[in-house]
């Protein structure tokens, strides 16, 4: 969420909405794997 580029609201929030379906995808794999909910950045491995 930090680094944004953005240029108006009308792409900052499409932006966002992407980001944070990204984690909720990689906390739900986590999930079906059995695995810490929390550590998305080994969830593909």
């Amino acid at each position: 969420m930090i680094r944004n580029y953005a240029k108006q609201s009308g792409g900052l929030f499409p932006r966002m909405a992407g980001k944070i379906a990204a984690m909720m995808f990689m906390q739900y794999v986590n999930f079906v794997n059995h695995r810490q909910i929390g550590r998305i950045r080994y969830s593909l491995i």
